[in-house]
């Protein structure tokens, strides 16, 4: 068992990766290879043979904090693919944002379609878009513009349409600022390979603006079901906040900062960021606005986690969800959902596998796997261990 935690198994991570036999699990292991081969993470081959055994990218011995927490504490990557299966056919509703948000508006606040480009077509769900393209809007219009399919927030359009011109802001290399005619607005899609959805543009509430006023700032909260009572449990909740390097969008990876929120009291941690210039350090205070950060507390934050494990409750064929949400100042838009939620920003700041409600998930969906090491080759297993991880984890904590 790993030290302070009898749920946990030294050793879990080489056991599942030994035990990876079936074609959907080998699709992951693939792709996790494929990624392990192109991180560039500069590491040692003695960490590159102990990262790659326990299922984790070079780029974790930089973000995780190995050194303070026992590396089975953590979910690894090739555990964090696998709980893409877990929804199983239903998985289809977080992979598309149309089928997402036509789904969830039944039970919840979410963005409004206005209209959708596929192939160099416009569908308008409603009369706003050729209002907006004839200059028949009474007053300016803001919109978002986003892929259809994926994740990391790449490809993101904000669209502020007036009488005569659209002004978009991108985070694509190229196209971050540029104005259009009206009639011309279906040409921000121009070069597009893949549909968009275009919806209205939702304003946040004061206390996520305070935080970083230009740009929308989510909060990503991971909900999985108990196998056995089907209810839910929030595991991890954190804040994300826009920089000057993530502009004009939140994005963690894109240099975006994240803080981890307690659960049960909805006050701030320290934010801390896995890209751009603001990592390897503790956040106290926003870096580009001096807005404190750690300490805050979100407002009505009981009331916001009800609400999501009520919208759980409704729709009893998801099993596991990152949820991503607007906090207005007096509702909660529900943005979309990741059915297997990325987990450094939950884990730059502490690992996920404390938790035993969630590693009964995982162990229920063959995702933890308990180890067969004997005695000898447990203690030399721990030798390796030590030597390691000898000097990593610094990434964040520094």
């Amino acid at each position: 068992m790993t030290a302070g935690h009898d749920h946990l198994h030294d050793g879990h991570h080489e056991a599942l990766m030994q035990s990876i036999q079936d074609p959907v699990t080998l699709k992951h292991l693939a792709r996790f290879m494929t990624d392990f081969a192109k991180d560039p993470a500069n590491i040692t081959d003695e960490d590159a043979s102990w990262l790659y055994a326990q299922g984790f990218l070079p780029e974790k011995i930089e973000l995780y904090d190995f050194e303070k927490y026992d590396p089975s504490l953590f979910l690894s990557d090739v555990q964090r693919w696998m709980t893409r299966e877990v929804n199983g056919d239903y998985s289809i509703v977080f992979n598309n944002k149309i089928l997402f948000t036509q789904t969830f508006r039944n039970f919840c606040k979410v963005a409004p379609i206005t209209a959708i480009w596929r192939n160099g077509r416009i569908t308008p769900y409603d009369d706003v878009w050729e209002k907006c393209t004839t200059g028949q809007l009474t007053e300016p219009r803001k919109f978002v513009a986003k892929p259809l399919g994926g994740g990391g927030g790449g490809g993101v359009y904000f669209i502020e349409v007036g009488a005569r011109k659209a002004v978009v802001e991108s985070n694509e290399p190229g196209r971050e600022r540029f104005v259009l005619p009206v009639q011309d607005l279906i040409k921000v899609f121009d070069g597009a390979r893949v549909p968009f959805m275009l919806t209205e543009f939702i304003y946040q509430g004061a206390f996520t603006k305070a935080l970083y006023p230009l740009t929308v700032n989510t909060v990503r909260m991971l909900v999985v079901r108990d196998p056995d009572t089907l209810l839910p449990h929030v595991v991890r909740t954190v804040q994300r906040m826009g920089t000057s390097s993530s502009y004009p969008i939140d994005n963690f990876s894109l240099g975006g900062l994240s803080a981890e929120i307690d659960i049960e009291t909805g006050v701030l941690g320290p934010g801390v960021a896995a890209a751009g210039p603001y990592t390897g350090k503790l956040w106290d205070h926003h870096p580009n606005t001096g807005e404190p950060i750690a300490g805050q507390v979100i407002p009505n934050w009981q009331d916001i986690v009800a609400r999501m494990k009520n919208l759980f409750l409704q729709v009893p064929y998801i099993s596991y969800c990152g949820f991503d949400l607007i906090l207005m100042d007096d509702d909660v838009v529900v943005l979309e959902g990741n059915s297997f939620s990325q987990v450094r920003l939950f884990q730059m700041h502490r690992p996920l596998l404390p938790d035993p409600a969630y590693v009964k998930v995982l162990k229920h969906h063959g995702i933890y796997q308990e180890p067969t090491f004997s005695e000898d080759e447990n203690e030399h297993r721990a030798e390796g261990h030590h030597a390691g991880v000898a000097g990593t984890g610094a990434g964040a904590r520094s």
